[in-house]
């Protein structure tokens, strides 16, 4: 007989024993054999466990054959990999996001020319690790170190040619870290030859009722902040946002708040039965504050209560006690709040380019729309559409034999009137656009 079947026998008669051998609690723990690594073993283990369940049913037989089951199963390497997250996902915004938030810390990072802002190191799978520093999501090595020199103008004491020289140093780093955006990858890294989509810091508002639940949710935060916000007259909103024109258009129920009669002593002695008519509802003032930073995109920033609001698209955080005096009388930081330009630049509250995700040379720019004129035109549609619902409500309910018009509703009569005229002749003209539109019909002759 051959050494190598020699070898085989003594491996499998050993491998037998260890499994047969039932298992006692007071003999001595031993070391755990180590599991099979070749095929060959595996294939002489599992023959041996089929023996044993074969062989006899001994319940402590049985569990040394799970035991031996659990040895040969998958390692542990791989199970910890399986739970990993995907590093590689261009399509996912939510990843996209957490990678930028790496940028916001100002002790890590400062602001870049566009090229190589922090948008373009996060489409491209980077996230900010040190002070000027990019490393790899997906772990494949890369990392580079952003350093660009300072800017300068004549007015530093600097010369013509000195600023000039500066300034093209500082083009060609700017070009060579744009190259390094994708170079800069392992050579097996995906992030290399792909990046994000140019719509991933698109806002979800397209639908009208996503962006005015959104614009609601925001208002309701800000709002319970209270005394935190700054004063009405120092806030400026963008040019096109006409809040007066806003407010007349939210639902009422946004600025009211029910508030239930209080009784006296001698009326809580006796039982009553609160109706909810009962309760009255009063027009709270408007919160003018609170609603231009909604529009604008912020929110409370963790805890409200801190007087810091956020934006969750550029990361960008305010402080709201700078544009507030101060207890001891001495005036506000700034004296003027504007909450467009607190954003930045890239952010898609503000810039046309990133909400609308085409950015094409040949587009024009005036027909695209930032964040909040997507949110104010949401606005107006929302409230043309309440005023057709409760218009043709009302015409349902009205009863045409019954006389319903006071000799003070004249003038109302005659305005609704005049106004379902023009809808009519408005429904007239469509119908015969689209009568001549239509095909017309050849006659058949009779044959």
């Amino acid at each position: 007989m051959s050494y190598a079947l020699e070898s085989k026998k003594r491996k499998f008669h050993r491998v037998l024993e260890s499994i047969s051998k039932p298992l006692t609690s007071d003999s001595a723990p031993k070391t755990a054999p180590a599991a099979p690594t070749t095929v060959q073993d595996r294939i002489s283990a599992n023959l041996s466990i089929k023996k044993v369940r074969l062989a006899s049913a001994d319940p402590s037989e049985l569990t040394a054959v799970r035991n031996s089951i659990q040895k040969i199963s998958r390692p542990a390497h791989r199970i910890a990999s399986a739970n990993k997250r995907p590093t590689f996902v261009p399509w996912d915004r939510e990843r996209f996001l957490e990678r930028l938030e790496t940028f916001r810390r100002v002790d890590r990072w400062t602001s870049k020319p566009s090229p190589i802002n922090e948008v373009q190191w996060a489409k491209r799978g980077w996230i900010c690790t040190d002070v000027m520093r990019v490393t790899c999501v997906s772990d494949c090595g890369g990392a580079v170190v952003v350093k660009l020199p300072d800017e300068i103008d004549e007015l530093d004491g600097f010369n013509t040619e000195k600023v000039e020289e500066r300034k093209e140093v500082r083009a060609r780093l700017v070009d060579e870290y744009a190259k390094m955006l994708s170079s800069a990858h392992g050579e097996s890294c995906p992030w290399r030859n792909k990046s994000c989509d140019a719509t991933i810091q698109h806002l979800p508002l397209t639908n009208c009722d996503t962006a005015l639940s959104g614009l609601h949710k925001r208002y309701t935060n800000i709002s319970q902040m209270g005394d935190k916000l700054p004063a009405d007259d120092i806030v400026h909103t963008p040019e096109g946002l006409d809040l007066d024109a806003s407010i007349k258009g939210l639902p009422e129920e946004w600025f009211k708040e029910a508030e239930k009669p209080t009784g006296s002593s001698t009326e809580e002695t006796q039982p009553t039965i609160v109706d909810n008519q009962d309760s009255t509802e009063t027009h709270t003032p408007v919160n003018r504050a609170a609603l231009a930073l909604a529009f604008l995109g912020w929110d409370t920033a963790s805890d409200g209560a801190a007087g810091l609001v956020g934006c969750g698209a550029c990361f960008r955080r305010l402080g709201l006690w700078m544009y507030k005096p101060k207890d001891n009388g001495d005036v506000t930081v700034y004296t003027s709040l504007d909450v467009a330009d607190e954003h930045m630049e890239y952010c898609p509250w503000i810039d046309k380019v990133a909400q609308s995700g085409t950015g094409r040379p040949n587009e024009k720019l005036a027909e695209l729309r930032a964040g909040w004129q997507i949110v104010a035109e949401a606005v107006k549609v929302k409230h043309r559409r309440r005023l057709r619902t409760m218009g043709s409500t009302d015409t349902l309910r009205t009863d045409p034999g019954v006389p319903t018009e006071t000799p003070g509703d004249e003038e109302n009569t005659e305005a609704k009137k005049k106004a379902d005229r023009e809808w009519w002749a408005k429904i007239r003209r469509v119908r015969q656009v689209l009568t001549a539109k239509s095909p017309k019909r050849k006659a058949v002759l009779p044959q």
